[in-house]
Protein backbone atom coordinates (compact mmCIF):
# COMPACT_ATOMS: atom_id res chain seq x y z
CA UNK A 1 0.00 0.00 0.00
CA UNK A 2 2.59 2.50 0.63
CA UNK A 3 4.49 1.75 -2.30
CA UNK A 4 1.64 2.15 -4.27
CA UNK A 5 0.73 6.30 -2.32
CA UNK A 6 4.53 6.43 -3.05
CA UNK A 7 4.40 6.04 -6.50
CA UNK A 8 0.85 8.13 -7.33
CA UNK A 9 3.20 11.13 -5.21
CA UNK A 10 5.46 10.88 -7.48
CA UNK A 11 3.77 10.75 -10.20
CA UNK A 12 2.27 14.06 -9.61
CA UNK A 13 5.21 16.00 -8.79
CA UNK A 14 6.33 18.47 -11.26
CA UNK A 15 9.54 17.57 -13.19
CA UNK A 16 13.03 19.78 -11.84
CA UNK A 17 13.69 20.90 -15.63
CA UNK A 18 10.29 22.00 -16.04
CA UNK A 19 10.38 23.94 -12.83
CA UNK A 20 14.00 25.78 -14.18
CA UNK A 21 12.35 26.19 -17.82
CA UNK A 22 10.29 28.37 -15.86
CA UNK A 23 12.46 30.16 -13.43
CA UNK A 24 14.37 31.17 -17.04
CA UNK A 25 11.81 32.29 -18.68
CA UNK A 26 11.03 34.98 -15.27
CA UNK A 27 14.49 36.08 -15.17
CA UNK A 28 14.63 36.81 -18.81
CA UNK A 29 11.26 38.75 -18.70
CA UNK A 30 12.44 40.90 -16.09
CA UNK A 31 16.10 41.43 -17.49
CA UNK A 32 17.91 39.50 -14.91
CA UNK A 33 20.71 38.98 -16.70
CA UNK A 34 23.38 38.23 -14.43
CA UNK A 35 21.35 36.10 -12.42
CA UNK A 36 20.03 34.20 -15.25
CA UNK A 37 23.73 33.29 -16.51
CA UNK A 38 24.46 32.45 -12.73
CA UNK A 39 21.76 29.95 -12.85
CA UNK A 40 22.36 28.15 -16.25
CA UNK A 41 26.14 27.96 -15.41
CA UNK A 42 24.83 25.81 -12.07
CA UNK A 43 22.90 24.03 -13.97
CA UNK A 44 24.92 22.71 -16.23
CA UNK A 45 27.61 22.01 -13.73
CA UNK A 46 27.34 17.89 -13.07
CA UNK A 47 28.33 18.49 -9.10
CA UNK A 48 24.72 20.82 -8.99
CA UNK A 49 22.99 18.37 -11.46
CA UNK A 50 23.51 15.89 -8.67
CA UNK A 51 23.06 17.30 -5.79
CA UNK A 52 19.39 18.17 -7.59
CA UNK A 53 18.90 15.15 -8.31
CA UNK A 54 19.54 13.61 -4.46
CA UNK A 55 17.63 16.61 -3.50
CA UNK A 56 14.23 15.31 -5.56
CA UNK A 57 15.03 11.60 -4.66
CA UNK A 58 14.98 12.98 -0.76
CA UNK A 59 11.68 14.95 -1.34
CA UNK A 60 10.06 11.96 -3.87
CA UNK A 61 11.29 9.72 -0.53
CA UNK A 62 9.86 12.34 2.61
CA UNK A 63 7.36 14.42 0.75
CA UNK A 64 8.47 16.68 3.30
CA UNK A 65 7.54 20.16 3.02
CA UNK A 66 7.75 20.65 -0.81
CA UNK A 67 8.73 24.37 -2.00
CA UNK A 68 5.71 26.42 -3.03
CA UNK A 69 6.63 26.76 -6.47
CA UNK A 70 6.27 22.60 -6.29
CA UNK A 71 3.15 22.65 -4.68
CA UNK A 72 2.17 25.24 -7.36
CA UNK A 73 2.75 23.61 -10.82
CA UNK A 74 2.01 19.94 -8.93
CA UNK A 75 -2.02 21.59 -8.63
CA UNK A 76 -1.59 23.04 -11.99
CA UNK A 77 -1.22 19.31 -13.18
CA UNK A 78 -4.67 18.03 -11.61
CA UNK A 79 -7.33 18.40 -14.29
CA UNK A 80 -10.69 19.27 -13.20
CA UNK A 81 -13.53 16.76 -14.01
CA UNK A 82 -14.63 19.53 -16.60
CA UNK A 83 -11.54 19.44 -18.47
CA UNK A 84 -11.29 15.93 -18.53
CA UNK A 85 -15.03 15.71 -20.05
CA UNK A 86 -14.27 18.56 -22.69
CA UNK A 87 -10.99 16.53 -23.78
CA UNK A 88 -13.66 13.64 -24.54
CA UNK A 89 -15.87 15.71 -25.83
CA UNK A 90 -13.29 17.26 -28.17
CA UNK A 91 -12.10 13.80 -29.19
CA UNK A 92 -15.48 12.37 -30.26
CA UNK A 93 -16.21 15.96 -32.23
CA UNK A 94 -12.56 15.53 -33.81
CA UNK A 95 -13.56 11.47 -35.06
CA UNK A 96 -17.56 12.90 -35.88
CA UNK A 97 -15.48 15.69 -37.59
CA UNK A 98 -13.13 13.28 -39.60
CA UNK A 99 -16.30 11.11 -40.50
CA UNK A 100 -17.78 14.40 -42.37
CA UNK A 101 -15.24 14.98 -43.97
CA UNK A 102 -14.47 11.44 -45.32
CA UNK A 103 -18.25 11.36 -46.09
CA UNK A 104 -17.81 14.53 -48.20
CA UNK A 105 -15.15 13.51 -50.01
CA UNK A 106 -16.92 9.88 -51.15
CA UNK A 107 -20.11 12.56 -51.91
CA UNK A 108 -17.76 13.88 -54.37
CA UNK A 109 -16.94 11.00 -56.35
CA UNK A 110 -19.85 10.40 -56.77
CA UNK A 111 -20.65 13.69 -58.34
CA UNK A 112 -17.90 13.63 -60.52
CA UNK A 113 -19.15 10.14 -61.86
CA UNK A 114 -22.42 11.66 -62.68
CA UNK A 115 -20.58 14.53 -64.51
CA UNK A 116 -18.83 12.24 -66.63
CA UNK A 117 -22.33 9.95 -66.81
CA UNK A 118 -23.46 13.97 -68.21
CA UNK A 119 -20.83 14.75 -70.84
CA UNK A 120 -21.18 11.24 -72.92
CA UNK A 121 -25.07 11.92 -72.53
CA UNK A 122 -24.46 16.05 -73.75
CA UNK A 123 -22.83 15.02 -77.33
CA UNK A 124 -26.30 12.89 -78.26
CA UNK A 125 -28.52 15.60 -77.01
CA UNK A 126 -26.87 18.44 -78.75
CA UNK A 127 -28.26 21.23 -76.56
CA UNK A 128 -26.45 24.13 -75.46
CA UNK A 129 -28.01 25.18 -72.42
CA UNK A 130 -27.04 21.48 -71.02
CA UNK A 131 -23.41 22.35 -71.88
CA UNK A 132 -23.67 25.91 -70.14
CA UNK A 133 -25.06 24.05 -67.07
CA UNK A 134 -22.66 21.35 -66.95
CA UNK A 135 -19.82 23.86 -66.98
CA UNK A 136 -21.82 25.57 -64.27
CA UNK A 137 -22.06 22.68 -62.26
CA UNK A 138 -18.08 21.79 -62.62
CA UNK A 139 -17.02 25.27 -61.29
CA UNK A 140 -19.39 25.00 -58.12
CA UNK A 141 -18.23 21.36 -57.33
CA UNK A 142 -14.45 22.96 -57.55
CA UNK A 143 -14.84 24.95 -55.09
CA UNK A 144 -16.83 23.11 -52.87
CA UNK A 145 -13.72 20.33 -53.53
CA UNK A 146 -11.51 23.26 -52.35
CA UNK A 147 -13.39 23.76 -48.82
CA UNK A 148 -13.37 19.36 -48.78
CA UNK A 149 -9.74 19.22 -49.35
CA UNK A 150 -9.00 22.25 -46.69
CA UNK A 151 -10.82 20.07 -44.11
CA UNK A 152 -13.40 23.03 -43.74
CA UNK A 153 -10.76 25.78 -43.53
CA UNK A 154 -11.67 28.77 -46.42
CA UNK A 155 -8.88 28.97 -49.04
CA UNK A 156 -10.09 32.44 -49.99
CA UNK A 157 -7.80 35.03 -48.83
CA UNK A 158 -8.73 37.56 -51.53
CA UNK A 159 -12.22 38.98 -52.76
CA UNK A 160 -14.14 37.83 -56.01
CA UNK A 161 -12.39 40.19 -58.58
CA UNK A 162 -14.17 43.01 -60.49
CA UNK A 163 -13.98 41.16 -63.68
CA UNK A 164 -15.65 38.18 -61.97
CA UNK A 165 -18.32 40.36 -60.20
CA UNK A 166 -19.09 42.02 -63.89
CA UNK A 167 -19.59 38.96 -65.09
CA UNK A 168 -21.70 37.17 -62.81
CA UNK A 169 -24.21 40.45 -63.05
CA UNK A 170 -24.12 40.32 -66.77
CA UNK A 171 -25.29 37.09 -66.94
CA UNK A 172 -27.62 37.05 -64.21
CA UNK A 173 -29.49 39.76 -66.61
CA UNK A 174 -29.11 37.95 -69.67
CA UNK A 175 -30.37 34.96 -68.01
CA UNK A 176 -33.55 36.99 -66.76
CA UNK A 177 -33.93 38.59 -69.96
CA UNK A 178 -33.97 35.28 -71.76
CA UNK A 179 -36.43 33.94 -68.98
CA UNK A 180 -33.61 31.29 -68.59
CA UNK A 181 -34.62 30.04 -64.76
CA UNK A 182 -31.91 27.61 -64.25
CA UNK A 183 -29.15 30.05 -65.70
CA UNK A 184 -30.16 32.81 -63.01
CA UNK A 185 -30.47 29.75 -60.20
CA UNK A 186 -26.59 28.98 -61.09
CA UNK A 187 -24.89 32.61 -61.30
CA UNK A 188 -27.07 33.30 -57.65
CA UNK A 189 -25.67 30.38 -56.25
CA UNK A 190 -22.04 30.65 -57.76
CA UNK A 191 -22.27 33.78 -56.00
CA UNK A 192 -22.95 32.58 -52.74
CA UNK A 193 -20.96 30.18 -52.70
CA UNK A 194 -18.05 32.66 -53.43
CA UNK A 195 -19.71 34.33 -50.20
CA UNK A 196 -18.85 30.79 -48.82
CA UNK A 197 -15.66 30.28 -49.46
CA UNK A 198 -14.12 33.07 -48.54
CA UNK A 199 -12.19 33.61 -45.86
CA UNK A 200 -15.07 34.64 -42.86
CA UNK A 201 -12.08 38.10 -42.10
CA UNK A 202 -13.18 39.12 -45.61
CA UNK A 203 -17.17 38.40 -46.11
CA UNK A 204 -17.97 41.67 -44.70
CA UNK A 205 -15.67 43.73 -47.59
CA UNK A 206 -17.65 41.14 -49.86
CA UNK A 207 -20.75 42.44 -48.78
CA UNK A 208 -19.81 46.21 -49.34
CA UNK A 209 -18.53 44.46 -52.83
CA UNK A 210 -21.65 42.86 -53.51
CA UNK A 211 -23.43 46.70 -52.77
CA UNK A 212 -20.90 48.70 -54.85
CA UNK A 213 -21.67 46.73 -58.13
CA UNK A 214 -25.22 47.39 -57.32
CA UNK A 215 -25.55 43.34 -57.82
CA UNK A 216 -29.46 43.80 -58.05
CA UNK A 217 -29.30 47.21 -60.26
CA UNK A 218 -31.28 49.08 -57.39
CA UNK A 219 -29.21 51.83 -57.58
CA UNK A 220 -28.35 52.34 -60.84
CA UNK A 221 -32.62 52.09 -62.09
CA UNK A 222 -33.55 53.52 -58.95
CA UNK A 223 -36.28 51.31 -58.92
CA UNK A 224 -36.31 47.58 -57.52
CA UNK A 225 -38.22 45.64 -60.54
CA UNK A 226 -35.51 43.06 -61.13
CA UNK A 227 -35.11 41.69 -57.76
CA UNK A 228 -38.77 42.30 -57.47
CA UNK A 229 -39.46 40.00 -60.63
CA UNK A 230 -36.80 37.37 -59.36
CA UNK A 231 -38.60 37.14 -56.05
CA UNK A 232 -42.33 37.06 -58.17
CA UNK A 233 -41.05 33.70 -59.78
CA UNK A 234 -43.02 30.55 -58.31
CA UNK A 235 -39.67 28.68 -58.63
CA UNK A 236 -38.98 26.90 -54.90
CA UNK A 237 -35.03 26.76 -56.04
CA UNK A 238 -34.94 30.33 -57.75
CA UNK A 239 -36.56 31.31 -54.38
CA UNK A 240 -33.76 29.37 -52.39
CA UNK A 241 -30.91 31.17 -54.56
CA UNK A 242 -32.14 34.50 -54.20
CA UNK A 243 -33.40 34.46 -50.64
CA UNK A 244 -30.14 32.77 -49.37
CA UNK A 245 -27.81 35.51 -51.54
CA UNK A 246 -30.18 38.38 -49.64
CA UNK A 247 -29.32 36.66 -46.45
CA UNK A 248 -25.75 36.96 -47.51
CA UNK A 249 -26.24 41.27 -48.15
CA UNK A 250 -28.26 41.81 -45.24
CA UNK A 251 -25.40 40.48 -42.66
CA UNK A 252 -24.32 44.28 -42.43
CA UNK A 253 -26.20 47.37 -41.81
CA UNK A 254 -24.84 48.88 -44.88
CA UNK A 255 -26.51 45.69 -47.03
CA UNK A 256 -30.04 46.59 -44.88
CA UNK A 257 -29.88 50.15 -46.23
CA UNK A 258 -28.97 49.08 -49.83
CA UNK A 259 -32.18 46.24 -49.81
CA UNK A 260 -34.31 49.56 -48.29
CA UNK A 261 -32.70 51.64 -50.89
CA UNK A 262 -34.71 55.51 -50.41
CA UNK A 263 -36.82 53.78 -47.47
CA UNK A 264 -38.71 51.73 -50.03
CA UNK A 265 -39.42 48.63 -48.18
CA UNK A 266 -40.73 46.61 -51.68
CA UNK A 267 -38.24 43.95 -50.70
CA UNK A 268 -38.95 43.49 -47.36
CA UNK A 269 -42.86 43.39 -47.88
CA UNK A 270 -41.68 40.73 -50.97
CA UNK A 271 -39.77 38.44 -48.43
CA UNK A 272 -42.39 38.54 -45.45
CA UNK A 273 -45.21 37.17 -48.46
CA UNK A 274 -42.62 34.14 -49.55
CA UNK A 275 -41.78 33.42 -45.34
CA UNK A 276 -45.83 33.01 -45.29
CA UNK A 277 -46.28 30.72 -48.24
CA UNK A 278 -43.44 28.47 -47.06
CA UNK A 279 -43.92 24.85 -45.27
CA UNK A 280 -42.85 26.00 -41.05
CA UNK A 281 -38.80 24.93 -40.96
CA UNK A 282 -38.04 24.77 -44.87
CA UNK A 283 -34.65 26.15 -46.08
CA UNK A 284 -36.14 29.07 -48.18
CA UNK A 285 -38.49 29.78 -44.89
CA UNK A 286 -34.97 30.08 -42.49
CA UNK A 287 -33.57 32.03 -45.30
CA UNK A 288 -36.47 34.24 -45.33
CA UNK A 289 -36.18 34.59 -41.39
CA UNK A 290 -32.75 35.50 -41.28
CA UNK A 291 -33.05 38.60 -43.56
CA UNK A 292 -35.96 39.63 -41.33
CA UNK A 293 -34.02 39.09 -38.36
CA UNK A 294 -30.93 41.03 -39.97
CA UNK A 295 -32.85 43.95 -41.02
CA UNK A 296 -34.93 44.26 -37.93
CA UNK A 297 -31.84 45.87 -36.59
CA UNK A 298 -33.06 49.09 -38.57
CA UNK A 299 -35.62 50.91 -36.72
CA UNK A 300 -37.07 52.11 -40.06
CA UNK A 301 -38.02 48.69 -41.23
CA UNK A 302 -40.07 47.59 -38.64
CA UNK A 303 -43.16 49.35 -39.07
CA UNK A 304 -43.98 47.26 -42.44
CA UNK A 305 -43.32 43.91 -40.13
CA UNK A 306 -46.51 45.45 -37.35
CA UNK A 307 -48.38 46.12 -40.51
CA UNK A 308 -47.77 43.17 -42.12
CA UNK A 309 -48.48 40.88 -38.96
CA UNK A 310 -45.04 39.76 -38.38
CA UNK A 311 -46.11 39.62 -33.99
CA UNK A 312 -49.52 37.59 -34.81
CA UNK A 313 -47.44 35.35 -37.15
CA UNK A 314 -44.05 34.69 -34.80
CA UNK A 315 -46.37 33.97 -31.77
CA UNK A 316 -48.48 31.71 -33.77
CA UNK A 317 -45.30 29.89 -35.12
CA UNK A 318 -43.67 29.49 -31.61
CA UNK A 319 -47.46 28.06 -30.16
CA UNK A 320 -47.19 25.44 -33.17
CA UNK A 321 -43.40 24.47 -32.03
CA UNK A 322 -45.21 23.54 -28.51
CA UNK A 323 -46.94 20.36 -30.18
CA UNK A 324 -45.19 20.02 -32.95
CA UNK A 325 -41.29 20.06 -34.35
CA UNK A 326 -40.16 22.99 -35.73
CA UNK A 327 -36.93 23.92 -37.03
CA UNK A 328 -34.58 25.16 -34.12
CA UNK A 329 -33.32 27.83 -36.30
CA UNK A 330 -37.04 29.22 -37.58
CA UNK A 331 -37.85 29.37 -34.15
CA UNK A 332 -34.09 30.92 -32.38
CA UNK A 333 -34.30 33.45 -35.28
CA UNK A 334 -37.77 34.35 -35.37
CA UNK A 335 -37.99 35.03 -31.59
CA UNK A 336 -35.07 37.14 -32.02
CA UNK A 337 -37.28 39.39 -34.43
CA UNK A 338 -39.87 39.62 -31.84
CA UNK A 339 -37.89 40.97 -29.27
CA UNK A 340 -36.61 43.43 -31.98
CA UNK A 341 -39.74 44.29 -33.25
CA UNK A 342 -41.44 44.93 -29.90
CA UNK A 343 -38.40 46.93 -28.69
CA UNK A 344 -38.88 49.96 -30.83
CA UNK A 345 -40.92 53.11 -29.88
CA UNK A 346 -42.88 52.86 -33.26
CA UNK A 347 -44.70 49.14 -31.93
CA UNK A 348 -44.73 50.33 -28.11
CA UNK A 349 -46.71 53.09 -29.55
CA UNK A 350 -48.97 51.06 -31.46
CA UNK A 351 -49.58 48.24 -28.75
CA UNK A 352 -50.67 51.41 -26.69
CA UNK A 353 -53.36 52.50 -29.42
CA UNK A 354 -54.30 48.84 -29.57
CA UNK A 355 -54.94 47.67 -26.00
CA UNK A 356 -57.33 44.79 -27.03
CA UNK A 357 -53.73 43.13 -29.13
CA UNK A 358 -51.59 44.37 -26.52
CA UNK A 359 -53.63 42.23 -24.09
CA UNK A 360 -53.32 39.33 -26.09
CA UNK A 361 -49.65 39.37 -27.55
CA UNK A 362 -49.12 39.78 -23.30
CA UNK A 363 -51.29 36.94 -22.34
CA UNK A 364 -49.47 34.31 -25.14
CA UNK A 365 -46.28 35.36 -24.07
CA UNK A 366 -46.34 34.78 -20.56
CA UNK A 367 -48.34 31.20 -21.49
CA UNK A 368 -44.92 30.56 -23.03
CA UNK A 369 -42.89 30.46 -20.84
CA UNK A 370 -44.48 27.69 -18.89
CA UNK A 371 -44.38 25.51 -21.80
CA UNK A 372 -41.49 23.46 -22.92
CA UNK A 373 -39.76 25.84 -25.66
CA UNK A 374 -35.93 26.21 -26.38
CA UNK A 375 -34.24 28.29 -24.16
CA UNK A 376 -33.08 30.97 -26.60
CA UNK A 377 -36.56 31.23 -27.13
CA UNK A 378 -37.28 31.59 -23.50
CA UNK A 379 -34.94 33.99 -23.52
CA UNK A 380 -36.57 36.15 -26.58
CA UNK A 381 -39.73 36.07 -24.89
CA UNK A 382 -39.00 36.90 -21.69
CA UNK A 383 -36.90 40.00 -23.07
CA UNK A 384 -40.04 40.98 -24.98
CA UNK A 385 -41.85 40.94 -21.72
CA UNK A 386 -39.51 43.06 -20.53
CA UNK A 387 -40.58 45.71 -23.17
CA UNK A 388 -44.08 45.43 -21.97
CA UNK A 389 -43.29 46.19 -18.65
CA UNK A 390 -44.40 49.60 -18.19
CA UNK A 391 -46.74 51.81 -17.05
CA UNK A 392 -48.20 52.45 -20.22
CA UNK A 393 -49.34 48.65 -19.98
CA UNK A 394 -50.03 48.88 -16.17
CA UNK A 395 -54.12 48.09 -17.12
CA UNK A 396 -52.85 44.71 -18.87
CA UNK A 397 -50.22 43.91 -16.50
CA UNK A 398 -53.12 43.62 -13.71
CA UNK A 399 -55.63 41.58 -16.04
CA UNK A 400 -52.95 39.22 -16.91
CA UNK A 401 -51.49 39.20 -13.31
CA UNK A 402 -48.48 39.62 -14.93
CA UNK A 403 -45.83 39.82 -11.40
CA UNK A 404 -47.74 37.27 -10.28
CA UNK A 405 -46.99 35.02 -13.30
CA UNK A 406 -43.57 36.31 -13.24
CA UNK A 407 -42.95 35.28 -9.85
CA UNK A 408 -44.61 31.78 -10.24
CA UNK A 409 -42.01 31.12 -13.41
CA UNK A 410 -39.16 32.39 -11.42
CA UNK A 411 -39.43 29.61 -8.39
CA UNK A 412 -40.45 26.80 -10.98
CA UNK A 413 -37.57 27.51 -12.87
CA UNK A 414 -35.68 27.81 -9.56
CA UNK A 415 -35.92 23.87 -9.07
CA UNK A 416 -36.21 22.41 -12.17
CA UNK A 417 -33.52 19.91 -12.56
CA UNK A 418 -30.84 20.09 -15.02
CA UNK A 419 -29.31 16.87 -16.71
CA UNK A 420 -25.93 18.52 -17.82
CA UNK A 421 -23.80 21.57 -17.42
CA UNK A 422 -24.69 23.24 -20.29
CA UNK A 423 -28.00 23.32 -19.23
CA UNK A 424 -27.06 24.31 -15.52
CA UNK A 425 -25.72 27.38 -17.15
CA UNK A 426 -28.52 27.82 -19.38
CA UNK A 427 -31.12 27.81 -16.71
CA UNK A 428 -29.18 30.61 -14.36
CA UNK A 429 -28.79 32.23 -17.44
CA UNK A 430 -32.84 32.46 -17.92
CA UNK A 431 -32.89 33.63 -13.69
CA UNK A 432 -30.33 36.01 -14.01
CA UNK A 433 -32.24 37.55 -16.71
CA UNK A 434 -35.19 37.73 -14.83
CA UNK A 435 -33.21 39.13 -11.87
CA UNK A 436 -32.37 42.05 -14.06
CA UNK A 437 -35.19 42.67 -16.03
CA UNK A 438 -38.16 42.20 -13.33
CA UNK A 439 -36.84 41.88 -9.85
CA UNK A 440 -39.65 39.36 -8.98
CA UNK A 441 -38.99 40.94 -4.75
CA UNK A 442 -40.60 44.03 -5.90
CA UNK A 443 -44.62 44.25 -7.11
CA UNK A 444 -44.21 47.87 -7.87
CA UNK A 445 -45.33 48.90 -11.02
CA UNK A 446 -43.43 52.26 -11.22
CA UNK A 447 -40.77 53.29 -13.77
CA UNK A 448 -38.18 52.94 -11.81
CA UNK A 449 -34.17 54.19 -12.93
CA UNK A 450 -32.92 50.58 -12.17
CA UNK A 451 -35.80 49.40 -14.24
CA UNK A 452 -35.15 51.70 -17.29
CA UNK A 453 -31.00 50.69 -16.55
CA UNK A 454 -32.19 46.76 -16.76
CA UNK A 455 -33.83 47.74 -19.51
CA UNK A 456 -31.12 49.42 -21.39
CA UNK A 457 -28.53 46.42 -20.28
CA UNK A 458 -31.03 44.11 -22.52
CA UNK A 459 -31.61 45.74 -25.49
CA UNK A 460 -27.72 46.38 -25.16
CA UNK A 461 -27.48 42.16 -25.04
CA UNK A 462 -29.48 42.31 -28.61
CA UNK A 463 -27.46 44.79 -30.20
CA UNK A 464 -24.53 43.59 -29.11
CA UNK A 465 -25.92 40.23 -30.64
CA UNK A 466 -26.80 42.28 -33.65
CA UNK A 467 -24.05 43.74 -34.51
CA UNK A 468 -21.76 43.63 -37.14
CA UNK A 469 -18.44 43.96 -35.71
CA UNK A 470 -15.95 41.14 -36.21
CA UNK A 471 -16.49 38.16 -38.17
CA UNK A 472 -19.96 37.36 -40.30
CA UNK A 473 -21.83 34.52 -40.30
CA UNK A 474 -23.56 33.50 -43.44
CA UNK A 475 -26.05 30.81 -43.11
CA UNK A 476 -25.30 27.37 -44.75
CA UNK A 477 -27.82 24.29 -43.70
CA UNK A 478 -27.27 20.38 -43.99
CA UNK A 479 -30.62 19.88 -46.16
CA UNK A 480 -30.31 22.66 -48.46
CA UNK A 481 -29.50 20.26 -51.67
CA UNK A 482 -32.53 18.18 -51.02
Amino acid sequence: MRASNSNQGQSSLPDSNEINEYIKEYLRYSNYSNSLECFEAEIKSKQVSNKMLNKQQIIKQTGDDLPRIFQLLKSDNNKTKREINLEKEQKQFNKKYQQILQAGRQIFSVSINLLQLLHSLKETAKNENLSETLENYKIQLGKYHKVIINEGKPEGTELITEQVMHEHKTKLFKNYQDKHVDGMIEVLLSLRVNALQIAPELRKNLVYELIRNDVFNIEATDKFDFVVHLLDINNQSLRHAITSLISVISSTLRGVEYLTYNGNMIIIEKIIKILKEQENGSVTQRFCLAILQKASIKDTVIPTYVHNEMIQWIINLIQKSVNSKIHVFCLDFASATLANIIHTPYTLQYLEHQPRFAHQVMEQLLKFIKDQIQVSVLMHVLICLSYLSKENFAKQMEECRFVDRISEFVEYYSVINTENEAAEIDKKTVLDLCAHMFHPKDTSLDNSETLELNELKTEDRIREYENEQGELIFECFQDEVS
